[in-house]
């Protein structure tokens, strides 16, 4: 092969490359992107450039003959692996937390008492949001923290924040309040086919009583929902994208499921962390995310505070009337982006080069990941509230 013909198939396969731009993305990202996975030294950055003909050209390396799909699998491979270590650290964070911590506060004279198995606190409300305050995002900020020294990921990848796509930005509003109630009414059924099992729903939102205390909670809820989005559909989405947008997605989502530890919440945390994900590929911004996270947590402590306050006689009514007004707004704001930006809501989720069925088993073979799954559905199990 001559360095002319050798030279035009480079620029070529860099060219026409769509497996690595990511089009709704903003170029920086992209080139920060491609830069992070063209080093040899990070060990998680699945590259490979397809060229026209038999060989494959990548940058700092040369021609090469191996089969993408083997340096794929050994990138997700890695990736499951990493996922897998950083799971396995907030699983045990987490059992400490509840099952090991209010203990040792109690033992020492804290005002905290907490029912082993239910999860269930008593005692000071402001210390109790306090507490879990701490121990939400000190949960979550670690996660990210290792992450970030050991992946080396440019800040403009883990966290992207220039919004691309504005329609689609603000249609996530209406968006979220429409799936969040339609899930919530489909999460009453649910709990009633539960129910037939003898399972009640686990451990229920605390409601502070105070209006200080209240104002406490709602900035939880704010700080908690931005750090929690800035590690699910911030680093993790951003690190397993390279297999994938779809891939991505599922593995975000599955993990955000399964570290509620609720049955009874599962498949709302699921949808909803689908279609916030989502949205933050199509928009191409964590803000995103962190937006729609912030309303979909106000909306479920409305529905508990309705609940909590609420004469008993009335409560049905004024739940069902939040329900309605809140679908129909989620409604019309679709309509409208319908309407308008149609050609803003699609789109490609493309695939790299392992099939489905070898991601599956590459993931559930990794054993970090098998012992963090294995330890989350024991905690789960622990959690369900069984009637008597």
């Amino acid at each position: 092969m001559n360095t002319d013909t050798e030279t035009k198939n480079v620029k070529s396969a860099e060219v026409n490359d769509d497996k690595i731009n990511w089009r709704y993305q903003d170029k920086e990202y992209n080139e920060s992107f491609k830069e992070w996975r063209k080093q040899k030294q990070h060990s998680v950055g699945f590259y490979f450039v397809e060229k026209p003909n038999q060989l494959t050209y990548q940058d700092k390396v040369g021609f090469i003959h191996d089969y993408p799909e083997a340096r794929e699998t050994h990138a997700f491979r890695r990736v499951m692996t990493v996922l897998g270590f950083i799971l396995l650290y907030r699983v045990i964070f987490d059992v400490f937390t509840m099952y090991f911590l209010p203990v040792i506060l109690e033992t020492i004279g804290f005002d905290i008492h907490v029912a082993f198995f239910s999860g269930e606190r008593h005692g000071n409300e402001t210390f109790l949001i306090i507490l879990d305050t701490i121990t939400q995002i000190v949960g979550r900020i670690l996660p990210i923290a290792i992450l970030i020294r050991h992946l080396q990921m440019p800040f403009s990848v883990m966290l992207p924040v220039k919004i691309t796509n504005k329609p689609m930005f603000w249609f996530g509003i209406p968006a979220i309040l429409l799936v969040t109630g339609v899930c919530s009414v489909m999460s009453f059924f649910y709990e009633e086919f539960l129910s037939i099992a003898k399972i009640n729903s686990s451990r229920s939102l605390m409601v502070p009583t105070e209006t200080e205390n209240m104002i406490l909670f709602l900035v939880q809820m704010i700080l908690v929902s931005i750090v929690s989005e800035l590690c699910i559909h911030g680093v993790f989405l951003q690190l397993t994208r390279q297999f994938g947008d779809g891939t991505a997605l599922i593995v975000t989502s599955l993990i955000h499921t399964f570290i509620t530890y609720d049955i009874t919440m599962m498949p709302f945390t699921f949808i909803t962390t689908m279609v916030i994900g989502y949205f933050t590929i199509r928009t191409g911004s964590v803000i995103t995310a962190v937006t729609m996270r912030v309303i979909q947590r106000f909306f479920v402590y409305i529905l508990y505070f309705l609940d909590y306050v609420a004469d008993d006689r009335y409560s049905g009514t004024i739940i069902a009337a939040f329900f309605f007004v809140t679908i129909v707004a989620g409604l019309i704001g679709s309509v409208h982006f319908f309407c308008n930006y149609s050609d803003r809501f699609g789109i490609l989720l493309k695939e790299r080069y392992m099939s489905t069925s070898s991601k599956i088993l590459t993931a559930a073979s990794s054993i970090p990941l098998i012992i963090w799954f294995t330890i989350s559905f024991v905690i789960t199990i622990l959690n369900l509230n069984f009637k008597i």
